[in-house]
């Protein structure tokens, strides 16, 4: 019965996701002539796709280094590739399965139990969120008529503080997190608690490096560089369409883009991404609906093909197919049902 209604509720978000992102495309492309599209597609000088093609892959190498630190007994070049994969399946599968599958392959090897790694993904969507709202608490009292993203700012950044305060307490009073556990698992009728309990023991392990404030500063300073990484991505495409862009499009598109990706969507944030990186040039900075819209879809296909790429390659490096991930992604339903 649970597994039906699991089954139930995947498809629910589902058709949920690709509702919105069906809606969220129409919104994008309103009152866009796809004749000056095509026109600004022409015009760009790809020249600046090369920087592009570098800051994404400095970003990826920024991100699996954070993620080592918090994971030392797996190999750099691991976590790079395991990374990649993360994406590719958020880019190609639904319910945004990247991070879960990434726990599970960095655990099939046993170094790391795959509820260890998860928890340190976990510390690693909360460290972004954090950095893309300081990001915005930097460039949004110089830009005008963005009171809605400031809000939206303001609400994320208390969710990812309040989040980062749990996982800290958590690192330095695992047992007490253990005992909570237990005891909310308890109140639950003919659940085999001390089962369930043993199985999120291996999350607490994945916090453990939070307990050294060497190790915490190194995570804060990779997280500054792997996000400056960004900075440089999303400045190279709108350079290849906005001679020059302004100044604070890049660091403003980010953080959009960034709390953007929170709402429920298609595969890939198709649609999502594209309304809000419209809004995210159109509204502040005065680009052009068409030319906004042009460089929103030449961003997202430009990270979505290699992101894809960059996923297959991982894919190969640890020996796994697509159909395995398939499958996987098919039982990702918590943290239970990954380990």
């Amino acid at each position: 019965m649970n597994k039906s209604k699991n089954k139930s509720k995947r498809r629910w978000q589902l058709w949920l996701g690709l509702i919105i992102s069906g809606v969220a495309l129409v919104l994008a492309l309103r009152g866009i002539d796809l004749s000056k599209v095509a026109e600004a597609l022409a015009q760009a000088e790809y020249i600046y796709l090369i920087p592009a093609i570098l800051g994404m892959l400095a970003y990826m190498f920024a991100r699996a280094v954070r993620w080592q630190l918090l994971m030392p007994q797996v190999s750099l070049s691991r976590c790079f590739w395991v990374t990649n994969i993360g994406y590719l399946v958020s880019n190609v599968f639904p319910l945004r399965a990247g991070d879960p599958i990434r726990a599970v392959v960095i655990g099939m090897d046993k170094r790391v139990s795959t509820a260890a790694a998860l928890s340190t993904v976990v510390v690693e969507r909360v460290l972004d969120m954090l950095m893309v709202v300081a990001i915005l608490a930097g460039v949004v009292p110089f830009i005008s008529g963005v009171g809605d993203t400031a809000i939206f700012g303001l609400i994320a950044g208390g969710a990812a503080i309040a989040a980062l305060a749990v996982l800290l307490f958590l690192a330095f009073r695992p047992d007490w997190g253990r005992s909570v556990l237990r005891w909310g698992l308890d109140l639950i009728p003919r659940l085999d608690s001390e089962r369930l309990a043993q199985s999120f023991d291996g999350l607490f392990e994945g916090l453990a490096p939070l307990r050294s404030g060497r190790r915490g500063l190194a995570l804060l300073a990779w997280s500054v560089v792997t996000w400056a990484c960004v900075l440089i991505f999303y400045w190279s495409l709108l350079r290849a369409f906005l001679s020059p862009p302004p100044l604070l499009a890049s660091p403003f598109l980010v953080c959009v883009v960034g709390l953007g990706m929170a709402i429920p969507s298609s595969p890939g944030a198709m649609g999502v991404f594209h309304a809000v990186a419209r809004y995210g040039l159109a509204v502040p900075f005065g680009v052009p609906e068409d030319q906004a819209f042009t460089i929103a879809f030449a961003m997202h296909t430009f990270q979505y093909t290699l992101g894809c790429l960059l996923g297959l390659v991982g894919l190969g490096m640890e020996s796994l197919s697509l159909g395995w991930l398939r499958a996987k992604v098919s039982n990702v339903e918590g943290v239970e049902e990954i380990q």
